[in-house]
């Protein structure tokens, strides 16, 4: 495999407020012991002080199952402000489940933020499903 190293031909000069876009990824492996059997709030880490969410994705490679499950969903917020709402997780759906640009802002507290999942299951006892959650962030 060749790669490609061509400098475009009109280089973009970053503005005054320009910053680097950084990514946090989470692996939610439920036969691990991943927590995903009620509608808990799970944690899977922090964001940085005034970070700001700026994008991300849900991606499903092993679909929520086992017990009486037939429907499963997942939320992600962060700092307590919903990012990702409703994503399916009893269908595989990998590299999709964009984050709506409208939903995104965390704004500046200060703070450390919490990022955490909350599922929502029509039945009980899932024993399976690999979920990975992508959030890119500016600081």
């Amino acid at each position: 495999m060749a790669f490609k190293y061509d400098v475009p031909l009109a280089q973009q000069t970053p503005t005054t407020d320009s910053k680097v876009v950084l990514t946090k990824s989470f692996k939610i492996d439920i036969v691990a012991g991943s927590g995903f059997t009620t509608a808990t709030a799970y944690s899977l880490g922090w964001m940085p002080k005034d970070a700001q969410v700026v994008g991300g994705n849900i991606s499903v490679t092993t679909t929520t199952t086992g017990g009486t499950v037939s429907a499963a969903t997942l939320a992600v917020t962060v700092g307590g402000v919903t990012v990702a709402t409703g994503v399916n997780t009893f269908t595989a759906t990998l590299f999709s489940t964009a984050f709506a640009p409208t939903a995104i802002t965390t704004g500046a507290t200060g703070l450390d933020q919490e990022i955490k999942y909350t599922p929502t299951l029509t039945g009980a006892g899932a024993t399976a499903g690999v979920i990975y959650v992508t959030l890119q962030y500016v600081v």
